[in-house]
């Protein structure tokens, strides 16, 4: 009878084990989820609710974390009670519009979309942001600190990309990039942390010049696949080619370019761009970046292979 009294114990002892665990790890991905939301530390505080549970009504309580900004900032309009990643955003735009002399009604339609699209913000709430649009087009010495805000709140390059590609769109709706627009664009980009290669990608999508020798066709993007490589190029430009694609050296190890094949593909997958909302012709573009690795890999691993 002891036995068996011990052995129920044990049982229900175990249940209680299993379900407060399970209620634990619940716990502890919700915690993470709006720990992510929040722009809080998802590591930092999915250990402290699995450790101690109560602490997920902390973060509960938590705002939103937006980056600090200058002390300047704080006082003008641009930016005094606003978020400071939208305003940033507007203010970079309002920098590469204004470079080429002239801003346009598309233009700020175009930008209008995309952080509308990108932060859910209409109407009113987004014609706020028009003073960090004025603040942008007169102090374009200060792109570095728009930049800054941005990435010190997403740290992520395919967002960083995203905004990239805004900018060349922008500059893009006269036809062409100007000199001038180039030339603040490259700045602005490198201060994002997006290559010279992703910037020139980025331009080939939409004027199709033969640079790099991806693809052809009419201006706007290509629906086509590439079939195999492009053979009217030696061997070494090729390699130069696909691994600047890739981002690795020429004398990449195999393990190597893996490693940023992967990274790649991740960061430029359709389906997780679409997933998060940004723009459909960014995800066009992600299309034909996911073409353009897919082929970069292909070539090196054949080349390496031998």
């Amino acid at each position: 009878m002891n036995l068996i009294f011990a052995l129920l114990q044990a049982i229900i002892g175990l249940s209680v084990g299993l379900v407060t665990l399970v209620f634990r790890l619940v716990l502890t991905v919700l915690a993470v989820m709006v720990a992510v939301y929040k722009h809080r530390n998802p590591w930092l505080w999915g250990m402290a609710v699995l450790i101690f549970p109560w602490t997920v009504l902390i973060l509960f309580l938590l705002p939103k974390h937006y980056p600090s900004i200058p002390s300047h900032l704080k006082q003008e309009e641009a930016f005094r009670g606003k978020n400071p990643v939208i305003a940033s955003i507007m203010a970079l735009a309002a920098i590469v519009a204004k470079s080429d002399g002239a801003i346009t009604r598309q233009e700020i339609d175009l930008l209008k979309k995309f952080i509308s699209r990108q932060f859910g913000i209409t109407g009113t709430e987004l014609n706020a942001y028009a003073s960090s649009f004025d603040y942008g087009k007169s102090h374009p010495e200060e792109y570095q600190i728009f930049t800054q805000i941005i990435r010190d709140f997403y740290n992520r390059r395919d967002v960083m990309i995203s905004i990239a590609y805004l900018l060349v769109a922008i500059a893009m709706q006269d036809g062409e990039v100007s000199s001038k627009e180039d030339i603040q664009i490259r700045k602005i980009i490198l201060e994002l942390g997006v290559s010279e290669y992703e910037y020139k990608s980025i331009k080939n999508s939409f004027t199709y010049q033969e640079s790099y020798s991806y693809y052809q066709g009419n201006r706007g993007y290509n629906q086509g696949s590439h079939q195999g490589y492009d053979f009217g190029q030696n061997k070494e430009n090729l390699l130069k080619k696909y691994s600047e694609v890739l981002g690795v050296s020429e004398e990449a190890p195999m393990a190597e370019v893996k490693k940023a094949y992967r990274k790649l593909v991740k960061e430029y997958h359709p389906d997780k761009l679409a997933a998060e909302s940004m723009p459909g012709d960014y995800v066009k573009f992600a299309n034909e970046k996911i073409r353009q690795i897919n082929e970069a890999y292909e070539y090196l691993k054949n080349v390496k292979a031998n």
